[in-house]
C-alpha cells in the first residue's frame, strides 16, 4: 500500500522539535491521521497532531469540518506548504 511521509517542527510552546512519519496515503485521503510528536511524548502531557480528518470527528480547528488536512489548515493560516516525491536514488524532488 502506498505511503506517505511527513515532516515538521511541532509549533506547542517549549516544544519545537522536528519529525518525521509515515502513514498510509488512504487513511490521508479518506480516514484520520493523528501522529504524536516525540517532544510533545516526553512532557506531562502527551499530544497528539491532527494531520487529516475526512471522517468529521475533530470539528476545532477545521473550521467544523471543512479544511480536512494539515495542508488545508496551513494554507488557510498562509503558511507554506512543500511537496516533494522520492526519487529512484532516495532523494527528495520538491
Amino acid at each position: 500500500e502506498p505511503r506517505l511521509s511527513l515532516t515538521f517542527t511541532c509549533t506547542v510552546p517549549d516544544c519545537g522539535i522536528r519529525s518525521t512519519h509515515q502513514f498510509s496515503k488512504r487513511s490521508y485521503q479518506s480516514g484520520i491521521v493523528l501522529v504524536q510528536c516525540p517532544g510533545c511524548k516526553n512532557r506531562l502531557r502527551v499530544l497528539r497532531h491532527l494531520i487529516a480528518d475526512h471522517l468529521g470527528w475533530f470539528k476545532d480547528g477545521t473550521q467544523e469540518g471543512k479544511l480536512k488536512t494539515i495542508e488545508d489548515i496551513m494554507m488557510k493560516k498562509g503558511e507554506t506548504v512543500k511537496r516533494g516525491t522520492l526519487n529512484a536514488n532516495g532523494g527528495i524532488e520538491y
